[in-house]
């Protein structure tokens, strides 16, 4: 016998659907966070990530990257997106019950400009490691944020979805210390990189001072870190 599934009693709490994105990007060798400062109460004047509610008939990452879109004016494709966690902890939000999809999001190397809009006055990219005060609970999405960076280090090729097609080993290391926040130690980065056969030879190199550097690439096998 198939039993109906019981309905949802009259007092069911009314919840709120909403995305946040923590977007990275590396600028000037330093790993950055974009926020926005916010408009409107609550937590007006107070940097938050880009994020709002989801519309209906909308899937999570369509609302995260139209929330980026219309926040900061970042309208491309960032390399890496994925959800990472659901905070839905009571009293998260002054406004009522709202749980949200938070979004990792890497956007591609070099500057991105961005420009405030919709609801807040300001946006704007913020050292990843020494943040400002943020509104809600976005300290703590952005903590989680880091640690899921920094894992993903460890089991899948995220740090090369900070880089150009083609890279030096110097600039690479630099992506892994930034996300790390501390130095690695030179020969042992470049020993345990090149074992991994992630990377392979573009056939350039990179004219500066001193000998022009090795210029690499991702290795055709392995793709990106995106899920």
């Amino acid at each position: 016998m198939i039993r109906t599934a019981p309905s949802l009693p009259a007092q069911a709490t009314q919840v709120g659907l909403a995305v946040d994105v923590a977007a990275f990007a590396m600028h000037g060798g330093e790993l950055q966070v974009l926020l926005v400062e916010r408009g409107e109460l609550p937590h007006a004047r107070d940097w938050a990530l880009p994020g709002g509610f989801v519309q209906p008939g909308e899937e999570l990452h369509e609302a995260a990257l139209r929330e980026l879109r219309t926040e900061t004016s970042v309208d491309l494709e960032p390399r890496h997106l994925e959800q990472f966690y659901t905070f839905g902890e009571l009293g998260r939000d002054p406004r009522g019950r709202v749980v949200s999809v938070a979004h990792l999001a890497v956007l591609p190397h070099g500057t991105v400009r961005v420009t405030a809009g919709g609801h807040t006055v300001g946006a704007a990219w913020q050292r990843a490691h020494h943040l400002p005060r943020l509104a809600f609970d976005h300290r703590a999405i952005l903590d989680r944020a880091l640690g899921r960076l920094q894992l993903r280090l460890e089991y899948a090729n995220l740090a090369l979805d900070f880089l150009p097609d083609t890279f030096t080993l110097p600039e690479l290391q630099t992506v892994h210390e930034a996300i790390l926040n501390r130095k690695l130690d030179k020969r042992n980065f470049r020993k345990r990189l090149l074992a991994q056969g992630t990377l392979v030879p573009s056939g350039e190199r990179r004219s500066g001072v001193g000998r022009p550097a090795q210029l690499y690439r991702r290795a055709k096998n392995v793709r990106s870190a995106a899920l």
